[in-house]
């Protein structure tokens, strides 16, 4: 039972010892600074190139949401004039067409921009 105890307590002594070793600095050689200088260059320009490709993909993400948005409300612009001008066309028509007076000129105005016809005497039309 005391050998089991020594032995721990040499155990948890030596990883101390090595934990002290670890934590002290020891000489460095110029090659091996020159080495991890060079190794920490290049995880800082991984980490800035990764850190400007974030905030890239960031901001198209961003540039393409809003964007969507002002293409929706041009393309409800757009069919909001056209419903306006066929309103207008329609009031249009009905003006003139309440204006006219002559048959004949309903007939023509009717055949023309309709492209209705009169059904002759001996034709049925069927009206649903």
């Amino acid at each position: 039972m005391q050998d089991q105890h020594d032995s721990q307590s040499l155990e948890h002594a030596m990883d101390g010892q090595r934990l002290t070793q670890w934590w002290q600095r020891r000489p460095v050689s110029d090659a091996e600074r020159s080495e991890r200088s060079e190794r920490f260059f290049w995880w800082r320009v991984v980490a800035v190139l990764g850190g400007a490709l974030t905030v890239a993909t960031l901001g198209v993400l961003q540039v393409r949401r809003s964007s969507s948005g002002i293409r929706t409300a041009y393309e409800l612009v757009r069919a909001n004039d056209a419903l306006r001008e066929q309103i207008e066309a329609n009031r249009h028509a009905e003006a003139n067409l309440t204006g006219l007076k002559n048959p004949n000129e309903l007939r023509k105005e009717a055949n023309e921009v309709y492209h209705m016809r009169v059904p002759g005497a001996d034709e049925q039309v069927d009206v649903e």
